[in-house]
């Protein structure tokens, strides 16, 4: 079974790379790196099945033999991530649809779990407060009633650095391997690491930012919008071009007079989609990794003036001519509504509309990356939103069973890359949920190239800056920033003390 999952993932993983070869081999051009237009972005066609293979049985040898004495293990989780974690026996999905495969996946995962750690694998689901409690409990006075952890990023954030967590590296986990995501691995705070993302959590993609199109409304506007796909594989998919694209398109449709959102756009988004902008120009507020002595701002070193001029940008993307319609805060689903009902162009927003939008749609869509600040920019970018997943242990884990805990959590994982990961890709990665082979392409492009921003998800005070600005269009994006930078150390400070004491 597990060669033939390997197989599986393998072949589309080949399949994508043929296409993407396919539709850049027209193209001549090079880009600022040397390498053909395209060919950069094009899934990760080095590593082979021997090679995945090879890395999988060094690191199960590597792990050697693990025992947890047939006891409970047990994670902890938020009520809305059971489905990554949990799978049931002989549960019979009617459609055969997404949700089957990937519970078939979970259960068998779980169950060679139990098998190569000697263990019971048990999972207790909480509501946000409940859960919130249990954790706060269990690291002040030990139950091991649950070892490890999944919440939401911005919550394993505030357990981090109120001390409850253990630390992946101490535990003896390597994270180098390829089903580990090293972006949370960069989130790493007095050279600890306090959660995870990979293959064993797929919420945390189902969150993350992309650019869905309208293949009719494109067809009717080819003279000015042209085949997006090959703009995006031609280097040529920027914020400047997307503005241009997204004018004359829109039309009151009602006839009543006003925008609102029973007409069409060019663009149909949310508020949270200027974040998105601002990452996909290669932007951040904060950047750190292992080796970095402290977290230190991403801004300071030249890039205000690159930042401003993305915020006029997005600014005018959001508000010059009625180009684009905004869902206000709590009504995402009036933008959702007008794109299943023709009227976007382009949609703005996370990747799990697309499962929605294959159900409720009758029109035909494409899935595109962010677009870039220009074309000198080396990969499309995009973000993952904090209520995406992450893993953590619990800090009541003894020092006893910490190296068991951490080889079971790379048996996790790497039994998750194996067979959950695969699936996740079988339902996202194809006609279940988009409609063309250049789709997958373009989600292949997005999902290699995500940018984990601490301040996105850490308590620092930068998270609704960038967005707000280009809400409101008030100019104040620079004394904001200014505000919150003077109390950035200060905070850094607090957070690593309050690391040291525990």
């Amino acid at each position: 079974m597990k060669n033939t999952m390997l197989k599986l993932l393998a072949l589309l993983m080949a399949c994508l790379m043929v296409f993407s070869c396919f539709v850049a081999c027209g193209e001549s051009t090079e880009n600022p790196d040397g390498t053909q237009q395209g060919e950069t972005q094009k899934p990760d066609d080095a590593v082979t099945e021997n090679e995945t293979q090879d890395e999988v049985s060094q690191a199960l040898e590597a792990l050697d033999e693990i025992d947890w004495g047939g006891e409970e293990f047990t994670i902890l989780h938020a009520e809305m991530y059971q489905s990554e974690i949990w799978g049931e026996n002989k549960v019979v999905d009617k459609e055969n649809g997404g949700d089957q495969l990937i519970n078939d996946a979970v259960y068998e995962r779980n169950t060679l779990l139990e098998d190569n750690c000697k263990l019971v694998f048990n999972h207790i689901a909480k509501p946000g407060e409940a859960m919130q409690s249990s954790v706060i409990n269990e690291a002040s006075a030990p139950t091991g009633d649950f070892q490890l952890i999944t919440a939401s990023a911005r919550d394993s954030a505030s357990y981090a650095t109120s001390g409850y967590l253990r630390d992946y590296i101490d535990m003896g986990v390597d994270l180098d391997y390829t089903w580990w995501d090293s972006g949370t691995a960069d989130f790493a705070l007095e050279g600890q690491v306090f959660f995870m993302n990979g293959a064993h959590n797929f919420a945390d993609d189902n969150v993350t930012y992309v650019l869905i199109f309208n293949k009719q409304l494109q067809e009717e506007h080819a003279n000015t919008v042209p085949n997006p796909y090959e703009t995006v594989l031609n280097w040529d998919w920027t914020l400047e071009y997307f503005n241009q694209v997204i004018q004359g398109v829109s039309s009151d449709s009602n006839g009543d007079g006003s925008y609102n959102e029973l007409d069409t756009y060019g663009f149909l988004t949310t508020w949270e989609y200027g974040n998105t902008f601002f990452m996909g120009c290669d932007l951040r507020y904060v950047i750190n990794d292992r080796d970095s002595v402290e977290p230190t701002l991403f801004l300071d070193s030249g890039k205000m003036e690159k930042a401003l001029n993305v915020l006029e940008l997005a600014t005018a993307i959001y508000h010059d001519n009625n180009a684009a319609f905004m869902s206000p805060p709590g009504q995402e689903a009036l933008g959702l509504n007008a794109f299943k009902e023709g009227r976007g162009l382009f949609y703005g927003e996370v990747a799990q509309n697309l499962t929605a939008l294959n159900r409720e749609m009758e029109g035909d869509y494409g899935v595109l990356p962010v677009p870039k600040y220009d074309k000198a920019q080396e990969f499309y970018r995009t973000w993952t939103h904090d209520i995406g997943s992450a893993l953590s242990v619990i800090a009541s884990v003894s020092d006893k069973d910490a190296e068991t805990v951490g080889n079971i959590i790379q048996m996790y994982a790497i039994l998750s890359y194996q067979y959950v990961k695969p699936k996740f890709y079988d339902v996202m990665l194809s006609t279940k949920s988009v409609r063309d082979p250049q789709s997958p392409v373009m989600l292949d492009i997005i999902f290699q190239n995500r940018v984990y921003d601490m301040a996105m998800y850490f308590d620092l005070g930068f998270y609704e800056l960038f967005k707000t600005s280009v809400n409101n269009a008030d100019g104040k994006f620079s004394s904001s920033y200014t505000s919150v930078q003077r109390r950035f150390d200060r905070k850094v400070d607090t957070i690593l003390k309050k690391l040291r004491d525990n």
